[in-house]
């Protein structure tokens, strides 16, 4: 028995500059990787994105191996790319098994299932799902009672039951990071070029209509912090000391932190690390930021999203304008790296709303404000509401990344012109704010720092120009 496990080359880049892009590794198949090995199952990941592989080079590898099992990850605008890349291994090795797995198929699982190249659909988390997938080949057994399943039969497609939620994270073996190549990786802000990404929780008790959540579910799931401190030791003897963690509940519980930075006083771990996923800002107070950065936090972005109380409660985001600027004012007086996250185009916004997001970006002392034109993917609330109330626009999911700062619906007073020209306002008025410009230059304080600051602002310079050439 062997795995192969797929990660999609999605390659981006913003402008034309591809220094403050990032690859990521997928640390979702890692999981799935490890889950697997602890099993004895012969597992492999490529990473096509960090590697730059083609459908091509992925038909030559298989072609030298013995893969049965071949594990494909798809988010909804790599999920195209999926069907593609199947349909080119059941052309060439038709007996092998191919699954799919990840946000897309989960939201859309009878749409993933029908595709004739797929032979199977895991739904939510996948490390038991496909264990026992492996054993039922393995044994030669039928893959009914599998939860968590979707499959065909005679032309048939099967639905098993849902597969309830890991309950102690702890229990799960740290991911098989060794399996990806670790020097093709690069993150935006990062403090050090190598670097590793951490899971600390599972599942959001929030309810933001935007948010797709099928996957981990809303009840949350946290790891021990002797847990993260255990993998942080083990890779920090594999000569890493950036970390980057990347969900976005790391601050939820306030005691876990304060034991988490404990440890790493005890262990006398001299680490660097950034929260990137959007913290949220009701989580932090001055004392506790104060605590992380004494323990090696140099970054740490925040959810902010409206500049407008109303819209906020709309999105049922749980927060208060007063909460995001006491986060970010209380880390910019600690020195701390901060990034803000923007969302234009919520439900009920017009040109007013917008702008006021646009004037409390610049308000805050922020030395990154991301804008991003809301996205209605699968699985959310909002997509169905704009289903039923207003229209989509859109309906290749390729396009779905968004990197261009498009509009993929209308609704109410929302239309993709103003979306579209608020976008590009944001950014032109956020970063040729004279105040932003002569903030960023008294921080900086080595020629490399400076080198990020002149790539950034040549590259969002070149989108406004692009933007306004199209």
């Amino acid at each position: 028995m062997k795995v192969l496990l797929l990660n999609l080359n999605y390659r981006t880049k913003l402008g034309s500059s591809e220094k403050i892009s990032s690859v990521l590794p997928p640390l979702g198949l890692a999981y799935l990787a490890a889950v697997l090995r602890k099993n004895l199952v012969d597992t492999e990941i490529i990473d096509m994105n960090a590697c730059d592989y083609s459908e091509e080079d992925i038909t030559h590898i298989l072609g030298k191996g013995d893969v049965q099992i071949v594990g494909i990850t798809a988010t909804t605008p790599t999920i195209l790319k999926a069907f593609s890349i199947a349909k080119k291994i059941k052309e060439n090795y038709s007996k092998i098994i191919t699954i799919l797995g990840g946000p897309h198929p989960t939201s859309l699982p009878y749409g993933s299932i029908k595709n004739k190249s797929v032979d199977l659909v895991a739904i939510g988390e996948g490390e038991k799902t496909l264990l026992e997938v492996c054993n039922a080949l393995k044994n030669k057994k039928s893959f009914k009672g599998i939860q968590g399943l979707l499959f065909k039969k005679n032309g048939k497609i099967i639905f098993n039951k849902p597969r309830e939620l890991i309950k102690n994270v702890d229990n799960i073996p740290f991911p098989a990071i060794d399996l990806l190549p670790s020097d093709k990786y690069y993150s935006a802000y990062s403090k050090q070029k190598k670097f590793a990404n951490i899971l600390t929780s599972r599942g959001c008790p929030g309810r933001c209509v935007y948010c797709n959540k099928l996957i981990f579910g809303c009840n949350v799931r946290m790891r021990s912090a002797e847990n993260i401190i255990q993998e942080i030791k083990m890779l920090y003897n594999q000569g890493y000391r950036d970390f980057h963690i990347v969900d976005d509940l790391f601050t939820q519980n306030r005691e876990r932190v304060i034991k988490f930075c404990n440890l790493l006083k005890k262990e006398n771990l001299k680490v660097s690390w950034k929260l990137g996923n959007g913290v949220r800002v009701g989580s932090v107070d001055f004392e506790l930021l104060k605590l992380m950065k004494s323990v090696g936090l140099y970054s740490l972005s925040y959810g902010i999203e409206s500049g407008n109380q109303e819209i906020l409660n709309r999105m049922k985001k749980g927060q208060t304008l007063q909460m995001c600027r006491n986060a970010v004012n209380w880390s910019s007086k600690l020195g701390l790296f901060t990034v803000g996250f923007f969302m234009i185009g919520n439900l009920g916004e017009n040109e007013k709303t917008i702008q006021e997001t646009i004037e409390f970006a610049k308000s805050l002392p922020l030395d990154v404000a991301q804008f991003s034109i809301l996205v209605p993917f699968p699985g959310t609330e909002i997509r169905a509401i704009i289903e039923k109330e207003g229209k989509i626009l859109e309906k290749d999911w390729s396009k779905y990344d968004n990197i261009e700062g498009k509009a993929f619906f209308e609704h109410g007073q929302l239309t993709k012109e103003l979306m579209e020209r608020m976008h590009k306002k944001a950014y032109k008025e956020f970063y040729m704010n004279p105040r932003f410009i002569l903030r960023r230059l008294l921080k900086t304080r080595t020629l490399n720092e400076l080198n990020q600051q002149f790539v950034g602002f040549v590259t969002i310079l070149g989108l406004l120009i692009n933007r306004k050439r199209k």
